[in-house]
């Protein structure tokens, strides 16, 4: 009588695992039928239980949610080395004509009057990039300059006098995509 509990038990067992491993889609591979004169040891049972049980865990494995496989949306940043040099609206650092407009139409007071100017063939307007030693935040490309040719940064301060203390540097800037 116990020979035949641990082969029922053992069945119920392999079933609840098959059942387990359908409703996640698995599949699960044909077995033989285990019939009322076949009842075999109790070690015997146990140990094709765990055979069983190995290979639905390996499939259960392999399964990947869908969720897992959408990466969030992280912005790209790559690092260059520029040499960046400080102006200001002055008509020493803009020439005669300066007027207090940036070439892509904004007043020098937009962001604070927080923005470089840069060769939009390399950095177009709109670029975000963020300059160590100028502001903590990232500040936008909304201008250019004839003297501005490949990785050449020129940054706006309102005095001259500002535009003086940063000088020209070498800098990493960060560039937000």
């Amino acid at each position: 009588m116990n020979a035949r509990k641990t082969h029922l038990s053992t069945i119920i067992k392999l079933t609840g695992v098959a059942s387990l491993v359908l409703f996640v889609g698995a599949a699960v591979p044909k077995q033989p039928a285990i019939t009322a004169p076949a009842i075999k040891p109790a070690k015997v049972a146990v140990a094709k239980a765990a055979a069983t049980l190995d290979n639905s865990a390996e499939l259960l494995h392999d399964a990947t949610p869908a969720a897992a496989t959408i990466a969030p949306s992280v912005p790209a940043v790559r690092v260059l080395r520029m040499e960046v040099t400080a102006y200001c609206p002055c008509t020493k650092c803009c020439g005669p004509n300066a007027q207090g407009i940036t070439a892509s139409g904004h007043d020098v007071s937009y962001n604070n009057s927080k923005f470089v100017a840069a060769d939009t063939a390399h950095l177009p307007f709109g670029t975000k990039l963020i300059i160590p030693g100028y502001d903590a935040a990232p500040v936008e490309v909304i201008d250019r300059g004839g003297a501005i040719k490949g990785m050449k940064l020129d940054l706006y301060y309102p005095t001259h006098e500002e535009a003086l203390q940063w000088g020209r540097q070498w800098v990493d800037v960060v560039v937000v995509d």
